[in-house]
């Protein structure tokens, strides 16, 4: 089974903006579209798509771009392809309407099977959530030119002034 490239597009559209997930930045067509090479009208189906269905935010206006609306962590894999997806048929019997389009079909087998194997595909990705997907956040940022927004900076303790009398201990 081979997933669309529109699938492999939302996917690293999701990827993109679960790096940007922790800071709340938000992001813009633009941006995604830069980072991957990516067609900016490709880009805008997915988002609107996406949207649509409830896995991102759109803020419109200059300041406006696009973030999840759920946690990394609770959107998974398996949801994201089946609205990217929509159609799983395999073979033509699987079509709604075409279940007898096959001189064999009430002695085939192979239907059942290929269906097993796609459950089964399906069940794999739906234990995968969006951020599993990114094995090394910071590295894939990096690659992506996404600013390290998260990184803390730690103050160091002051060192008391030379001149300063210190108090007996």
């Amino acid at each position: 089974m081979k997933l669309t490239v529109y699938t492999d597009y939302t996917l690293r559209v999701l990827m993109y903006l679960s790096l940007r997930h922790e800071s709340g930045g938000l992001a813009t067509i633009d941006e995604i579209a830069a980072a991957y090479d990516i067609s900016r009208s490709h880009l805008m189906k997915i988002v609107h798509q996406m949207g649509a269905a409830g896995l991102l935010e759109t803020i419109r206006g200059r300041s406006g771009g696009v973030r999840l609306a759920r946690d990394p962590s609770a959107i998974s894999i398996g949801m994201i392809v089946r609205i990217a997806e929509g159609d799983f048929a395999l073979v033509e019997c699987f079509e709604a309407g075409k279940e007898h389009c096959c001189a064999i079909s009430p002695a085939c087998n192979l239907t059942r099977g290929l269906r097993r194997a796609l459950d089964a595909f399906m069940l794999e990705l739906d234990k995968m959530t969006l951020r599993d997907a990114v094995a090394a956040p910071s590295v894939a940022a990096s690659l992506l030119g996404i600013e390290d927004t998260q990184r803390r900076i730690i103050p160091l303790a002051r060192a008391p002034a030379p001149d300063a009398k210190r108090s007996p201990g």
